[in-house]
């Protein structure tokens, strides 16, 4: 009989991440994200920064990625902007702006950032970063989650875990 495990060679494991958030962010936890961290604000929007990691397939392709944000933002009455590529870390990432109206803070405004991470012939990992900012604070606020973002490395996961 044979033993199958995951994480190994067979079913590889996720990559791992680290972000560097200034002093007064807090960790946040949410279904569905990976890790998160917010500058609490009282009465107002509380910049944020979101990682999450998915599995996919190997005929991936991140204009996927790209266009279900175009998506989401149409569906709020909003849009998205140009495609841009930015090197974080050492890793290549592709990503857009999204924004949208909102009843609460007026506009909310997202950086959305996907980094395809192959592992293996079969399988492969995405990592998307987004950072969010809302309300009268959104443009000061934008260049924050950007520092954050800017932060970002992703180590693929290798047989003796994730690489250093």
């Amino acid at each position: 009989m044979t033993t199958l495990a995951y994480p190994s060679a067979d079913f590889p494991g996720q990559p791992a991440v680290t972000l560097d958030v200034p002093e007064g962010w807090e960790p946040a936890h949410a279904p569905g994200t990976t890790m998160a961290a917010r500058l609490p604000r009282e009465g107002a929007f509380a910049p944020n920064v979101v990682v999450t990691i998915e599995q996919c397939g190997p005929a991936y392709r991140v204009e996927e990625s790209l266009q279900q944000v175009a998506s989401q933002a149409a569906l709020r009455g909003g849009g998205v902007s140009e495609p841009y590529a930015a090197e974080l870390g050492g890793a290549q990432f592709v990503g857009c702006d999204a924004t949208w109206p909102d009843a609460d803070v007026e506009t909310v405004l997202q950086a959305n950032l996907f980094h395809h991470v192959p592992s293996g012939a079969t399988a492969g990992h995405v990592v998307q970063l987004t950072g969010a900012v809302g309300g009268s604070q959104a443009q000061a606020d934008y260049e924050l989650i950007r520092q954050v973002l800017t932060t970002v490395r992703v180590l693929p996961w290798t047989t003796e875990g994730a690489a250093s």
